[in-house]
């Protein structure tokens, strides 16, 4: 049990550390290549959700964030109780910890910090355009494990 409630904990502890450290490092719109320009590490405060969606409606996007994780949080406990299908509690996991942490930062800033993109060649280019942080890639990454990993799915 300390396991599936220690996984959401260090994603909003560890991402909210790693955002903290771009606030602090990447601040003037300094930017930063890894890994031979296949990671790129920039700041972006974003007031909305996916690509910049809803940005003029911060108070309905804290409403929705809110009530999304609270269905999320209801159907973890749920998994926990009975027990079983790993990869959904997993993927819950996942989710709640990285909603959890960019809804936090909406309710202390106003925004998401976001701080790195991905040069995945040619191909998508468009893919470099748009900034994540650790926690978007666990919300995307919990939808599939908990959409894959329930033993209903069809």
């Amino acid at each position: 049990m300390k396991r599936w409630i220690g996984i959401p904990l260090a994603i909003v502890l560890g991402d909210g550390a790693v955002k903290k450290c771009a606030e602090e490092k990447l601040t003037g719109g300094k930017t930063k290549e890894l890994f031979g320009g296949r990671i790129r590490l920039q700041l972006l405060h974003n007031p909305g959700v996916a690509l910049g969606a809803l940005k003029k409606n911060p108070k309905l996007i804290l409403v929705i964030n809110s009530a999304m994780l609270g269905i999320a949080v209801g159907e973890y406990g749920h998994l926990l109780k009975t027990g079983g299908e790993t990869a959904a509690k997993t993927g819950l996991a996942l989710l709640i910890g990285g909603g959890a942490s960019n809804l936090i930062d909406r309710m202390q800033r106003g925004y998401v910090t976001d701080y790195f993109s991905v040069n995945a060649g040619e191909h998508f280019q468009r893919l470099k355009k748009i900034v994540f942080n650790c926690s978007d890639f666990c919300v995307f990454a919990g939808i599939l494990f908990y959409v894959f990993g329930r033993s209903d799915h069809s």
